[in-house]
């Protein structure tokens, strides 16, 4: 019985969600130039699955997200890029996972990474470079993830 809260500024951000899955370009979102961070991740976590390398192309090139200094709209991003193995975007990932140390992001991340066939080594080989930079309780978390899959495969 509870009541289903709704807002009108995400509603927007759903219709230029749908706009651009349609064939819009990226340039055609106008009021992106003013969203807020939220607006942005609910863009980002919104968007179809799948995307093609040229509609992430765009929307990195437009909005500049893989160069984003906000971290929650960055790991929004970063998540997409993985999930297309947008390769423009591996870059920014590594910065990403070398400079941030909050679970939150990482674990996501390295696990999205292993998740996939081609994302496993890439996870190995920065993971073994950030880890001595991460708290013990960020590596507790992440060993396990990166490693596991690792086994009898090296």
């Amino acid at each position: 019985n509870a009541v289903v809260p709704a807002s009108n500024v995400l509603a927007r951000v759903d219709q230029d969600v749908e706009t651009f899955a349609a064939g819009t370009a990226a340039a055609g979102i106008k009021s992106a130039s003013s969203w807020s961070t939220q607006e942005w991740q609910h863009f980002l976590v919104s968007l179809p699955e799948k995307l093609s390398a040229a509609q992430l192309a765009d929307l990195d090139r437009t909005f500049r997200l893989s160069e984003r200094r906000n971290s929650e709209v960055l790991f929004a991003w970063l998540r997409v890029a993985i999930r297309n193995r947008y390769e423009p975007a591996m870059p920014a990932l590594e910065r990403f996972l070398t400079s941030q140390g909050r679970r939150k992001f990482l674990r996501p991340l390295y696990e999205d990474l292993m998740k996939t066939d081609w994302g496993k080594e890439d996870a190995r080989r920065i993971y073994a470079r950030a880890r001595p930079l991460y708290h013990t309780m960020s590596t507790t978390t992440l060993d396990p993830i990166v490693s596991a899959a690792g086994k009898g495969s090296s």
